[in-house]
């Protein structure tokens, strides 16, 4: 073994001596016992527990010696840790390494010492459990070295039940979260060697997307939940094999160390393994289940000179893995080149909430909403912006995507409602009386205040209901129909017009529509802005235009371009429009002075 890498693995050796706190912890009665019986079983006047730590050892139980500890230096055991098997010495005195020793030479006059090494889990030697004699033992044979080889067991057994307990997961059984970085962290300090045969690569698991786990935590209960996540721990054992720890780092994410394969070998391994993880299977609750699957993969980079720690190999592992579901693929490598993207996001996350309060980052725009019949403007749709100091414009779909991930989306929402409402106000107060348009999201129908939320607001700003009109997406209706159904009756009750929201790119499931009874149906801009040239398009928008007729919703068409489009959806009955054919979103000031300088919209 290279000094380097003796030196290391003593680094890691102390290391586990220290993270497990053995040395101040109190004189415990197992240990008491192990010594007891190796002084009887083995004939012998001392015996003790030691542990070994940079400089001294120290000893947790002890038969026939008063002593707490001694110098390293003099120290038989901390020769035997370095031992693989027990170390037995017949007569110290005839052996070069302890001739010298002050308890040989001196009083008490030690001539026998035998010690067996207390392991780890991880294989870590922290001491033994010894017996010594002052009398030498040529005779110390295969049966009495067996005996102490069978109670240091024993005593390595308690030592890895105290370190289990801090690192196992209750609920499966398997290591956990911190339990992975301590092991990372031996992977990192550990010094590659030609033909290393170490695992190189952490892999960060999902057993199931968060969609699907929410789906089902809510059908089957925690209880059933847990026991899928059970089988999934089985099914990823037996595809990785038994000889690979698992560690659990989330609900449904856990964590596996891989050795990378030269080529294209580790690709295709990975390839097959999440093939064999999405395969359905027959769980024990009763349905057939096909898990999600996806997998994150960083490398570890093992040596001195990195600046890399366990955390960060384990954070870029999880990034892969969060890439991994988001892409729709079975796994992803970490790639250095999606951390713009990735602290970009972490960034408008920390942001968001300071946003919120600087009262100068977020406004509002407001685009018109055309009647085309008479061409005249009759509301107003408000739109989110957000200019952020340092990294500019950010997109409406960054922002609620930010604001979804954290706890912000509430006052995310009150902050739009209260803006618009005020801006409403002060256009009616200048003579202007136009309903302003608020889109909410799958986090505002979901509460159960949404509409006493949306009647304070206008309340406020003592304004009747017909001044709002709330939007929602068809995906968000659909996710929860039945939660849907009621708080849209509300919102009537109180006067507030509603709108289905980029219809037709979500469920296509046209029969929700019976059960809904919102007042307006917005055909998403991907139909009309290509409807002049693509008579597919045509058909589809033209039946949903006479269905939505049928069942008694008023049509709006989003992303009017050009007067091709509008004289189609004129033809159809389509009843209102918006989009660039009319004007850009405008500020507040700017919409107020177009509504009063522009002439009704005509068709030539």
């Amino acid at each position: 073994m290279s000094t380097s890498h003796a030196s290391t693995r003593e680094a890691e050796r102390l290391n586990a001596l220290h993270r497990l706190d053995l040395i101040h912890a109190p004189r415990d009665p197992v240990l008491d016992r192990a010594t007891g019986l190796a002084a009887r079983l083995l004939d012998m006047p001392v015996s003790l527990v030691t542990l070994v730590d940079a400089s001294r050892q120290w000893f947790k139980a002890g038969v026939g010696v008063e002593l707490l500890g001694t110098p390293r230096a003099h120290s038989f055991c901390a020769h035997a840790i370095e031992a693989d098997e027990v170390m037995v010495v017949p007569d110290l005195v005839a052996d070069d390494r302890f001739a010298d020793n002050p308890f040989v030479a001196q009083p008490p006059h030690v001539r026998f010492y035998a010690g067996a090494p207390i392991r780890t889990i991880d294989g870590y030697s922290l001491g033994t459990l010894c017996v010594m004699s002052r009398e030498p033992q040529p005779d110390f044979g295969a049966e009495q070295t067996q005996t102490l080889v069978d109670l240091a067991a024993l005593v390595s057994g308690w030592v890895r039940m105290r370190e289990s307990a801090g690192y196992l997961d209750a609920a499966t059984g398997i290591f956990t979260r911190q339990r992975l970085l301590e092991t990372l962290g031996t992977a990192l300090r550990r010094s590659p060697t030609a033909g290393d045969s170490h695992a190189s690569l952490l892999g960060v698991v999902d057993v199931a997307m968060p969609r699907q786990m929410h789906g089902l935590i809510q059908v089957l209960g925690y209880q059933h939940t847990e026991r899928f996540i059970a089988e999934c721990i089985e099914r990823l054992a037996y595809a990785l094999g038994h000889e690979h720890p698992i560690y659990r780092i989330g609900l449904f994410r856990f964590g596996v160390l891989l050795r990378e394969q030269p080529d294209e070998r580790t690709r295709d391994y990975l390839y097959r393994l999440m093939k064999t993880l999405r395969q359905p299977f027959d769980s024990e609750i009763g349905i057939l289940l096909a898990p999600d699957t996806v997998m994150g993969v960083a490398r570890i980079d093992a040596g001195y000179d990195t600046d890399i720690d366990a955390s960060e190999i384990l954070r870029r592992a999880s990034a892969a893995a969060d890439d991994a579901w988001e892409s729709d693929c079975c796994w992803c490598y970490y790639e250095p080149a999606g951390e713009a993207r990735r602290q970009r996001r972490v960034r408008l996350l920390t942001d968001l909430r300071g946003a919120l309060e600087a009262g100068d980052e977020l406004y509002l725009e407001y685009q018109p909403k055309i009647d085309v019949a008479s061409g005249d403007c009759v509301g107003v749709e408000a739109l989110l912006r957000w200019q952020h100091p340092a990294l500019g414009f950010v997109s409406p779909a960054e922002l609620i995507d930010a604001a979804e991930r954290t706890a912000l989306m509430r006052p995310l929402t009150d902050w739009v409602l209260d803006t618009a409402l005020a801006q409403s106000a002060t256009w009616r107060r200048r003579g202007l009386t136009l309903p302003v348009a608020v889109n909410l999201s799958a986090h505002d129908i979901a509460d159960e205040a949404i509409v006493e939320r949306v009647d304070a607001h206008l309340r406020r700003h003592a304004l009747p209901g017909d001044s709002l009109e709330v939007e929602f997406t068809e995906s968000t209706l659909i996710d929860d129909l039945d939660a849907a159904v009621p708080k849209l009756e509300q919102l009537h009750a109180i006067g507030v017009t509603t709108a289905i929201d980029d219809f037709g790119t979500g469920y296509c499931n046209l029969a929700y529509l019976q059960k809904l009874n919102a007042g307006k149906i917005k055909i998403d801009r991907r139909f009309v802005q290509t409807l002049d040239s693509d008579e597919r398009g045509q058909v589809l928008t033209r039946a949903i235009v006479r269905l939505a007729h049928d069942l008694d919703y008023r049509i709006v068409a989003e992303g009017v371009e050009n007067e091709a489009t509008l004289r189609l959806l004129v033809d159809w009955g389509c009843e209102q429009a918006q989009g660039y054919l009319f004007a850009r979103p405008l500020t507040a000031e700017a919409l107020h002075d177009w509504v009063r300088s522009s002439e009704p919209v005509a068709l030539s």
